[in-house]
């Protein structure tokens, strides 16, 4: 179920992507060399187009009713994680270029995207912070590069972001693990009370005869 869903939440997570790498488009074409623009959109085309068909790839598969869960968590894993690092890269390709109210749209561009993946990797907390760490450390440091008071300043506070993220995923989990001992709980509960009322239909049959 947990890799079933990942598939599932992927389209969101493309359609993410391609308006992440709009507005990146959008607000650094005119101050980005077309050399460096054109690479940073292939690899990101590439990536792009490696997740779609893994995931029709999967839907087909799926359907068939045979599928190697653990291999495709697996692949669902390294292309989350991919994203992370050219995210982070985008970061570092592209502060510097901006004017500040271009910088501030780029931070705010991968710290949505950083935020989205909260209700999807909640549950795998080693590959959340991976991935917020792979957008946020490079950020942090590519802002901090300049080595001004305001540049450090602002590093702390994405930082601090970064924590308070991994928090917010954090108490997250805890939440979706306690509905989901309630579920558990209630479920249990209705098969006890399904066995008690068959068995005292039985009783009541017998009684009769």
């Amino acid at each position: 179920e947990e890799v079933r869903s990942a598939f599932d939440y992927m389209p969101a997570q493309l359609a993410g992507n391609l308006a992440g790498i709009g507005v990146i488009v959008m607000i650094f074409w005119s101050v980005t060399p077309m050399a460096v623009m054109l690479a940073w959109l292939a690899l990101f085309a590439l990536m792009w187009l490696a997740r779609l068909w893994l995931l029709q790839r999967f839907n087909r598969i799926s359907a068939l009713g045979v599928v190697d869960w653990p291999r495709w968590r697996l692949w669902w894993t390294v292309g989350t994680l991919t994203s992370g690092a050219l995210w982070g890269a985008t970061s570092w390709v592209f502060y510097l270029r901006g004017g500040n109210v271009q910088q501030i749209a780029l931070i705010i561009t991968i710290y949505t995207l950083c935020i989205a993946v909260v209700p999807l990797l909640a549950t795998r907390p080693r590959v959340f912070l991976l991935f917020a760490a792979l957008c946020f450390v490079p950020m942090a440091a590519r802002v901090a590069s300049d080595g001004s008071d305001d540049g450090f300043h602002l590093a702390g506070i994405l930082l601090l972001i970064f924590s308070l993220t991994t928090l917010l995923a954090r108490n997250y989990r805890q939440a979706l693990q306690r509905a989901l001992e309630l579920k558990l709980q209630a479920d249990l509960l209705l098969t006890q009370l399904r066995i008690e009322k068959s068995a005292a239909e039985g009783a009541r049959q017998e009684a009769e005869v």
